[in-house]
């Protein structure tokens, strides 16, 4: 008799145990998360600020955007035209928040941190025109997490020059045409 309880015991046991594994994995998710660097790639536009108001609830994808403070543009400044400029250039709106497809996406009235985000594509207009999107989860502002920020930066703009110039450069396109015709 002392037995089969004790390898009911013994299954309950695992079956908790697997359950707890399954949980953990289910309602906390795994997260990937691409490198710093290829998340830094992949944005035109990275930049400082302090959220200042949530706005634009969507119900149905349960997002939302937000007004956000810049302090500092790290990289892009040039890609954030006029019409994107709030409030006397220095406010931005950021859409994005709460995207399922972003690890860490979400964001409290007076929140800073570091942004890695790009202009809205035409297909999102007219709803989020002039705004910008979450490319990628948010980092905490921390001496450490901005070092690496900027060297990732900059190592991306000495790759260009040590590489030579872009394709598009109008200079290097007249002497492509030279070498060709």
């Amino acid at each position: 008799m002392g037995t089969g309880h004790k390898r009911n015991t013994n299954l309950y046991g695992w079956a908790t145990v697997v359950l707890g594994i399954l949980y953990q994995r289910c309602c906390y998710g795994i997260c990937p998360e691409n490198e710093l660097e290829k998340r830094e790639e992949s944005a035109n536009v990275v930049l400082t600020g302090t959220v200042e108001e949530i706005m634009n609830m969507d119900p149905v994808n349960n997002t939302y955007s937000c007004k956000v403070r810049v302090w500092r543009y790290l990289k892009g400044k040039a890609e954030v035209n006029g019409e994107a400029l709030l409030d006397g250039g220095n406010k931005v709106m950021i859409g994005g928040f709460g995207d399922p497809g972003i690890c860490d996406n979400q964001v409290a009235t007076g929140d800073t941190r570091i942004f890695f985000v790009n202009l809205a594509p035409e297909y999102m207009w007219p709803a989020h025109r002039n705004e910008l999107m979450l490319n990628s989860s948010l980092m905490r502002i921390t001496l450490r997490n901005l070092e690496e920020v900027e060297h990732c930066v900059e190592e991306e703009n000495q790759g260009r020059l040590r590489g030579g110039k872009p394709i598009c450069d109008s200079s290097y396109m007249q002497c492509l045409s030279l070498e060709i015709g």
